[in-house]
Formats: structure tokens, C-alpha cells, sequence
């Protein structure tokens, strides 16, 4: 039988962490994502269950709201990404599915993306310069989809102008990685 080692998603046994100048990059191998999607007809249910379920608000389009154990992003009409501390595989999915049968569907996303933070002085010149979005005006929660280095990525303002969460598909984490951190050479 063969030993496998696990790996993050950037190809470390430790999640990686670069400084490039006054910006960091951290991978998070610490946390878990579990799609929620409305069953047909069940979209009211859904929102007063999953709000008293993880003890936080139900987001806004284009926002994601923090709770003290869970935190909440909009993905879509009747659809949300949940995240939490990792605590095992498929836990945080089961959890949901269970507490969520017959109203929702569930979907585990945490070996489907990695997270990556980048912070620091800077982080909107790297931003305008890698997407679409006026970064400039995004405040804390917001979270919306968009391209970076053409792949389709989440990202989510932690706190305006200067930290930022980056969603990748994990198939594309080396890619993103590396995109972000050359044009943080650049600047």
C-alpha cells in the first residue's frame, strides 16, 4: 500500500505564505465550504432555517455576512456558500445536509477551492490590475465572482483597501498564486 502525503493546494505539506514587498499571501488549509441551494418552493424555509442554523444574518446580493462560527456568502438568487473552521472532512457539509434535508441541497466545497488572503499596502493597486472591479469602492463583505488571470474566482473585502480574500479552484490555485504574486512584483 502506498504512504500518501497530503498536500495544500499550492503543492506545500504547510500552507504557503509569501511576502512580496508590503502585501502577503496566505494559502488557508483551516477552513471548510459547503454550497446551499434552495429546493424549489423552499427558498423562505431555507433562509429561516440556515439564519438560526449558523447564527448569522442571510447575506444581500453581492455581500457575505460573519457570524461567530460560521460565516455566510452570497453566491446567487437562493443560493449560499457556507464557511467555517475545518474540523474534518465532509463535516461541515453533513452537518448542513442533515439540519437542511428536504428544503436544501448541499454540496462540500473544501477540497473544491483554496482560499487565499493577501493584505497590506497595496492590495487595491494588485486588485485593479488582476480584475474587473472597482476595488477601490468595495467595503468590508462584499463578495462577488470575477476573473483573475482568467479564471473564474470569488473574492471577498475583509476590510476595505486593505485585505482581501481570493476563492480560487483549486485545480488553478498554482496558476492564481502566481499571477498575484507576479504582478505584486510589479508594482
Amino acid at each position: 500500500m502506498r504512504d500518501f502525503v497530503a498536500k495544500a493546494a499550492l503543492g506545500g505539506t504547510e500552507p504557503r505564505k509569501d511576502v512580496i514587498g508590503a502585501l502577503t499571501f496566505q494559502e488557508r488549509d483551516d477552513i471548510a465550504l459547503a454550497s446551499i441551494s434552495a429546493r424549489l418552493g423552499q427558498e423562505e424555509a431555507l433562509k429561516a432555517k440556515l439564519a438560526s442554523l449558523c447564527s448569522v444574518a442571510i447575506p444581500a446580493p453581492g455581500c457575505s455576512e460573519d457570524g461567530t462560527a460560521n460565516s455566510l456568502h452570497w453566491l446567487g438568487a437562493n443560493h449560499y456558500l457556507c464557511e467555517e473552521a475545518f474540523s474534518g472532512p465532509l463535516v461541515l457539509a453533513r452537518r448542513l445536509a442533515d439540519a437542511l434535508a428536504g428544503i436544501a441541497s448541499i454540496t462540500d466545497q473544501t477540497d473544491a477551492f483554496v482560499r487565499i488572503d493577501v493584505s497590506g499596502q497595496g492590495v487595491v493597486d494588485l486588485f485593479q490590475r488582476l480584475t474587473v472591479l472597482d476595488v477601490e469602492q468595495m467595503s468590508a463583505g462584499a463578495f462577488t465572482r470575477t476573473a483573475i488571470h482568467h479564471v473564474g474566482c470569488l473574492l471577498r473585502c475583509n476590510q476595505a483597501g486593505t485585505t482581501f480574500s481570493v476563492y480560487a479552484p483549486r485545480s488553478y490555485a498554482i496558476s492564481v498564486h502566481h499571477a498575484l504574486t507576479e504582478v505584486a512584483k510589479g508594482l
